[in-house]
């Protein structure tokens, strides 16, 4: 069988050696209505009537959509070029009228990072958070008088009958009136979220020459976007493995998505089955909720990350349910919180992120001596990050300062905000998961270490309403324009005009993420419409520590020290054994109670299929099947974006493959 796929290279620049404008122009305009998809996708009426969530995984499935859709206009331009030079003698059309792999690549990352900013775990929840208490306050739950006078009057909207028209619909965000109702507190948290998404690309760009020329990560997450980009597509479109595998996974997806609008037609894989019901007698029954089930996509994206970390996913993962039967048989599986997966999560991610900024400190220190004192590009691109980061620094200050949050809390929450940013950013260059779910937030560390006196009620408000731009951290924008930068260097493309389209498009994808979800709002309802779980569960969670000031958890403070004991003997023993099959990211990401949970045993099938390939066929086999495992990402996630496309023109809901 031919495979034309493994002759393909990235390693050349291409002829247009800059991220043109545009591609950039052409980002942010496909970005309003990107923030409109990703918000609508909610539903009529809330979660129940929504359709899959695209960035829930680590390559999102509206944006691959959006790049085949550009990919499938290119033949139609050079068509009309030609037509024009045949038929007329004129080159009416430029000879560079269709897009080029680079500038494909470039609208790639930059609708990407647009769509983490407007995900689901990111401003999809932040904006419903800023009114809900408001609304729903009453006298049986105490909103009001516990935390409404917390809440700073620039940072939401407190007369309850102005906000009448939001939460009962049917009615329009386009009028002046409801413009000038939201504009402060939209304009106040945008900047918030502009200024913290420009340090990360500070920081990123500080970073980004000893992660990307120096030690040479393997950006597994960003092979999937180059192949289907390289040459126009048409490396990878011919393949026959590739076709098999996008037949096969778009084929289930369309037999499942039938499943779910008539039962009689049988599904195929796409549905979770409890395996944990036949455990029903004590100490088995500990193990809980089990579920398995066989997702294309997550087979496809867990085989281009290593073999150690996909066996440490699943086996970790599992492990964890026999540490709760073994906690049953011990006696204290009746312990609250019991096994502790959030704080053991926050301590191996921690950890991680540590490490890794621990491991580039000598580069780090290199970065500021050079950044003032050389007049180079690279030295003035630190130069600039390091003042971007001075001045974001004291904008955040400034602002969480004046809601009442105390300083040192401030400091120690956005020093873990950092620290987590890092060690994703570092997992995702390194190794690669299909998706990254991490289950704690800033504030609950806090409140898990020091209590909830010393943060105070106003921090505690004002880290409950940002609770929007912390939640299990799926979609973070920051990985991605690391990756951003190893795809400039793979495409030869020009590293100061990217990070200026990065800027443009963070201010885009906020404003318009805004503007999608209070349209929305106010056409079907805020009471029904959109995030309306997390909204109650953050609020009540607040309305706990304020009732219950809470002391430090020592439960949670030992599995956290406990955690950060085991990822640094297994980053020891890693280093250590080169045949050590345990690996520290593996143990961290089987901490997620969501995404690891759902895709566990597709990543365990993948893992499967790469180790025998390997045993039987080497790197050679392994290289000729990537066309193969491609296509069943690209075939499931072309068939889901369409059930999304279709659920939302009929406003009903349509298979969900992902959650």
């Amino acid at each position: 069988m031919p495979n034309n796929f493994s002759r393909a290279s990235f390693g050349n620049p291409q002829a247009v050696p800059k991220v043109s404008l545009r591609a950039v122009l052409l980002a942010l305009l496909v970005t309003i209505p990107n923030s409109y998809w990703l918000m609508i996708n909610w539903g009529p009426t809330g979660y129940g009537s929504g359709q899959s969530f695209p960035t829930v995984s680590t390559v999102y499935f509206n944006v691959i959509f959006i790049v085949l859709l550009l990919m499938g206009i290119n033949p139609l331009l050079r068509a009309i070029r030609h037509f024009f030079q045949v038929s007329f003698g004129l080159q009416a059309v430029p000879k560079n009228a269709s897009l080029s792999d680079g500038e494909l690549m470039v609208i790639y990352l930059l609708v990407s990072i647009a769509s983490s900013i407007a995900g689901h775990d990111t401003l999809q929840i932040l904006w419903p958070l800023l009114t809900y208490p408001i609304w729903f306050a009453s006298p049986e739950n105490e909103w009001g008088e516990l935390f409404h006078r917390h809440m700073p009057d620039w940072l939401t909207i407190k007369e309850r009958s102005m906000l009448a028209t939001f939460y009962q619909g049917d009615s329009s965000l386009h009028t002046l009136k409801h413009l000038q109702l939201w504009m402060t507190p939209i304009l106040w948290w945008s900047s918030l979220i502009i200024v913290l998404t420009c340090m990360m690309l500070c920081v990123t760009i500080l970073i980004r020459h000893q992660w990307v020329n120096h030690e040479k990560l393997s950006y597994p997450v960003i092979q999937i976007p180059l192949h289907l980009t390289e040459a126009g597509g048409r490396v990878l479109l011919t393949n026959r493995l590739f076709l098999l595998g996008a037949v096969l996974a778009g084929g289930m997806n369309l037999l499942n998505g039938l499943h779910f609008l008539f039962p009689m037609v049988p599904g195929l894989g796409g549905s979770l089955y409890n395996l944990g019901q036949y455990f029903q007698t004590k100490p088995m029954n500990a193990i809980g909720r089990l579920p398995i089930a066989v997702y294309p996509f997550a087979i496809g994206m867990s085989f281009f990350i290593p073999l150690e970390l996909s066996f440490s996913i699943w086996f970790f993962y599992l492990f964890h349910k026999l540490t709760r039967v073994w906690g049953t048989m011990a006696g204290i599986g009746h312990l609250p919180g019991f096994p502790f997966l959030d704080a053991q999560s926050f301590g191996a991610w921690f950890c991680l992120g540590v490490s890794a900024i621990w491991l580039t400190r000598k580069f780090l220190a290199q970065q500021v001596k050079t950044a003032f004192s050389g007049e180079n590009a690279e030295g003035a691109r630190s130069r600039y990050a390091i003042i971007g980061l001075i001045l974001g620094g004291i904008f955040i200050l400034v602002f969480f300062k004046s809601t009442g949050t105390p300083i040192f809390s401030i400091l120690g929450y956005f020093t873990l905000f950092f620290a987590l940013a890092v060690a994703i950013t570092r997992i995702r260059a390194e190794v690669g998961p299909p998706a990254h779910d991490v289950p704690w937030r800033p504030d609950k560390v806090l409140v898990s270490f020091l209590g909830t006196r010393r943060i105070g009620a106003e921090g505690l408000t004002t880290f409950s309403m940002f609770h929007g731009f912390n939640r299990s951290y799926r979609s973070h924008p920051m990985p991605i324009m690391l990756e951003g930068f190893k795809v400039a260097q793979v495409r030869g493309l020009s590293h100061n005009r990217f990070i200026v389209a990065i800027i443009l498009v963070t201010i885009v994808g906020t404003l318009s993420s805004a503007w999608a979800y209070y349209a929305q709002g106010y056409h079907y309802g805020g009471a029904v419409y959109g995030e309306q779980a997390q909204c109650r569960w953050t609020y009540e969670q607040l309305k706990q520590w304020l009732i219950n000031p809470q002391s430090i958890d020592v439960g949670a403070v030992s599995a956290s020290s406990g955690a950060i004991a085991l990822t640094t003997l297994l980053m020891m023993l890693r280093r250590r054994f080169i045949w050590w099959p345990f690996h520290p990211a593996g143990y961290a990401l089987s901490l997620s109670f969501w995404n690891t949970s759902w895709y566990w045993f597709s990543i365990f099938l993948s893992w499967g299929i790469k180790a025998i390939l390997f045993q039987t066929g080497g790197l050679r086999t392994y290289r000729r099947a990537m066309p193969f495992f491609i296509g069943l990402v690209i075939g499931e996630f072309v068939v889901g974006a369409i059930w999304t496309l279709i659920g939302i023109a009929l406003e009903r809901p349509m298979y969900r493959f992902m959650f």
